[in-house]
């Protein structure tokens, strides 16, 4: 028999420089013309799922923090579904490619039971190959989860007249144990590292690490949220405390394998104490000061790599320009980053008020700087442009954003993160906390401290929470905020697991503060005439209440408790009458 076999290149497979993610192709005929009978079918079929790792271009929902509290795209542009303004809609791309992804998946583990039924070899043959498949299963279906909450459960290949496709909804609860599962089996057949020729690929750790992040998700989501966002029939579950207390062991398993650090050359005096903004730009040695290339980087986990030389990049769909462009941030999230002393703004000596926009980054977390300094006037203020649906704000993105030019535009080729081991820090001591009710300093240490010491700011103790008057929880989370700004859409995935989303997002939100700044009194710089939203008179600032000026008031921001879930596509209940849309819609 002649043998059809279709392969893919290591190296593109790992591409998700494009949105390609949101314009795949229906493989389904390419993956089954695979005649899957030696180990090398299954690896080349297995690169393929790296494809359905989410884009860095992909905005709409997952990609960016622009549409939360915290920022807006294009200095405008406020997404609906931020401000509780979206619809049903007929389709929807996350679901159809979901769904797409998850058939593909399971045709190579249908394929797998085949290759040892039919005598072509030994399943520990395939066996990593397998376990990639797990593992981008549980990918898939977490990320229909978070979209959707419970949805159908799909571990058989589909076709047209397959029952699967006219079943009811599976609850969140059912869900989440299936990824639980999956993931399980992926890390105990995936290879403990991948690095080498393997960077980029999934390995038993890069497993362990995501499970983490699924466990914390949906233990706090649980405790916080419950079953507010069910959908009819959904059931209930009660499994919070469960899986809070594994969020910390898993996240501590991953510590103790020892196989990633945190990415700090501030003592280097020529990186000027900004490694976190160069991390996310790394690339050769004339890409940062210090002249420290990607190998050097051993935080990121889950990664896609890409490569110059190869024509493999990043840039290739101006991925630079839109971060720079398409991300402003709102006053909110300028506030949120602590002064040197470790302290928030408001509780610290250290700050220095507001008189010119570049004051407030004086004496600041150096992570402020990383991810907003670009666009600062030095001992200034930019000029607050005319407020429009399209022009909201005049500062731009700094992350992610190549200082020094070192690619043209449409060349950059530095890898892309989908979780750090910063991000396992933060979920073992948010975890940690939220199942003692405390943390102690050494594992604060342990944790948070490594990534606050790289910000420059003092660690978080107890005694500094104590002494002023914080909330250690407040302050867990205001560190997972900043240092994950823009990765992954942990913002818009956090606010609506702590159950902070609705208060947040049913606010005004404001661009700037004029009262006591030059802004109130430059008529060049701020024409109280474009002021077509008005003022917060009473926003809460680091030297109190103020005037502000509003970008977006909250009576375009009729978001709700529905909004934490996006609907179910319209047509997809139409085709399947046992779907049950969810609440509200």
């Amino acid at each position: 028999m002649k043998k059809i076999i279709i392969l893919f290149s290591a190296v593109c497979v790992l591409l998700s420089c494009e949105d390609k993610f949101l314009d795949l192709d229906d493989l389904d005929s390419v993956t089954e013309q695979v005649y899957f009978d030696e180990p090398q079918n299954f690896i080349d079929a297995a690169n393929f799922f790296y494809r359905g790792l989410h884009s860095p271009q992909a905005t709409s929902g997952d990609g960016f923090d622009m549409i939360t509290d915290f920022g807006t795209e294009l200095n405008g542009y406020f997404q609906d579904y931020g401000q509780g303004l979206n619809t049903a809609t007929d389709t929807d791309v996350y679901w159809n490619n979901g769904y797409s992804n998850i058939r593909t998946i399971n045709v190579l583990l249908e394929k797998a039971d085949e290759y040892v039924e039919k005598g072509y070899g030994e399943k520990a043959d395939i066996s990593e190959s397998v376990a990639t498949a797990y593992f981008f299963r549980a990918y898939q279906h977490f990320r229909l989860l978070k979209r959707f909450g419970g949805v159908p459960i799909v571990t058989e290949v589909t076709n047209v007249d397959s029952e699967i496709l006219y079943a009811p909804r599976n609850s969140r609860y059912e869900v989440i144990q299936q990824i639980l599962n999956d993931l399980d089996l992926a890390i105990a057949d995936l290879p403990e590292t991948a690095t080498g020729v393997d960077l980029g690929k999934i390995s038993s750790t890069a497993a362990l690490a995501y499970k983490a992040r699924v466990l914390l998700f949906e233990g706090t989501w649980e405790k916080y949220v419950g079953t507010a966002t069910d959908f009819e029939g959904s059931g209930s579950g009660a499994n919070s405390a469960a899986y809070i207390a594994e969020a910390v062991t898993t996240a501590k398993a991953v510590i103790d394998r020892n196989e990633y650090a945190i990415w700090n050359k501030n003592s280097d005096p020529s990186m000027e104490n900004n490694s976190y903004k160069w991390l996310f730009t790394l690339e050769g040695a004339e890409s940062n000061p210090g002249g420290y290339t990607k190998s050097s980087n051993n935080e990121f986990i889950i990664q896609s790599v890409f490569d110059y030389e190869s024509g493999n990049r990043l840039g290739g769909g101006q991925f630079t320009q839109i971060s720079e462009g398409r991300n402003a941030p709102s006053q909110l999230a300028l506030d949120m980053y602590s002064a040197l002393d470790g302290l928030p703004i408001a509780k610290s000596s250290q700050f220095q008020g507001y008189a010119t926009q570049s004051t407030q980054f004086i004496n600041r977390d150096y992570r402020m700087w990383g991810n907003f300094g670009g666009s600062v006037v030095e001992n200034g203020s930019r000029p607050i442009p005319v407020i429009s649906s399209v022009n909201n704000s005049n500062l731009t993105n700094w992350k992610f954003i190549t200082w020094n030019k070192y690619r043209t535009v449409g060349t950059e080729a530095f890898n892309y993160p989908h979780l750090r081991y910063a991000e396992v820090l933060l979920t073992y001591a948010e975890a940690l906390y939220e199942r003692d009710g405390s943390i102690s300093d050494g594992d604060l240490d342990l944790s948070i401290n490594i990534l606050r010491d790289r910000a420059g700011i003092a660690p978080l103790t107890n005694a500094l929470v104590n002494t002023n008057n914080l909330d250690m929880l407040d302050e867990i989370r205001r560190e997972r905020t900043v240092e994950l700004y823009m990765e992954d859409n942990n913002h818009w995935n956090d606010i609506r697991r702590w159950d902070t989303a609705v208060d947040l997002l049913n606010q005004d939100i404001v661009g700037y503060i004029i009262e006591g700044t030059e802004y109130d009194t430059n008529s060049e710089l701020f024409d109280p005439g474009t002021a077509i939203y008005g003022y917060d008179d009473n926003y809460p600032s680091g030297v109190g209440p103020v005037k502000a000026l509003i970008i977006d008031p909250k009576s375009n921001r009729p978001y709700s408790i529905k909004n934490y879930l996006w609907p179910l596509p319209i047509n997809e209940t139409v085709i399947n009458t046992n779907l049950v849309q969810n609440p509200g819609w």
